[in-house]
């Protein structure tokens, strides 16, 4: 991301910020900004955080932010794999390491992992918060009492053991009856 697309996605307008020095050593840059007396470009809370932007048609630029600002406004590398893509570099590279691999995840996955047959799945309030696969039923039984055991007392919570294998029938639900 280009700094005037920072900007942009912050609705910042960079003719509102100071003027930064053409250049600074990164060790140093901005240190003197952070007394306190300049406000987040954002909130206008004092700025705890500083960087030199450079704008077109503007010059460089400090873009002052306060820290929570700062945090939630970071991009954070970039797109996410979807998740049946990292589930099979997964299973390629447990494969190839001779590891047994049991995946458990906290996204919705349309449909069970190789290989694994029986399919866990813990609710809160009706929505999935938790999912895993086994291929054999004493270690998916395993885990369904542990389950029930770490996350039963969650308001809502519920714990189904399913065959895939069998159409998604239904082997075990905690509690018997809705809460």
């Amino acid at each position: 991301m280009t700094d005037a697309d920072l900007l942009r996605s912050l609705g910042v307008d960079p003719s509102q910020l100071d003027p930064a020095p053409p250049w600074m050593p990164r060790q140093s840059a901005g240190v003197e900004r952070l007394d306190g007396s300049h406000p987040c470009a954002l909130c206008g809370e004092p700025a705890r955080a500083t960087v030199g932007v450079d704008t077109p048609g503007h010059g460089r630029r400090w873009l002052d932010r306060c820290m929570p600002c700062l945090i939630a406004t970071t991009p954070r590398g970039g797109p996410r794999a979807p998740l049946a893509d990292t589930l099979a570099v997964l299973r390629e590279a447990a494969c190839e390491a001779g590891v047994a691999l049991t995946v458990v995840t906290d996204e919705s996955y349309p449909a069970p992992v190789d290989n694994q047959r029986y399919h866990l799945v813990l609710t809160t309030d009706g929505k999935p918060v938790m999912r895993g696969w086994w291929p054999d039923l004493a270690t998916a039984e395993r885990k369904y009492l542990r389950w029930i055991g770490e996350r039963g007392t969650r308001k809502g919570a519920r714990v189904t053991l399913t065959d895939e294998a069998d159409g998604g029938r239904v082997l075990k639900a905690w509690p018997d009856e809705d809460r």
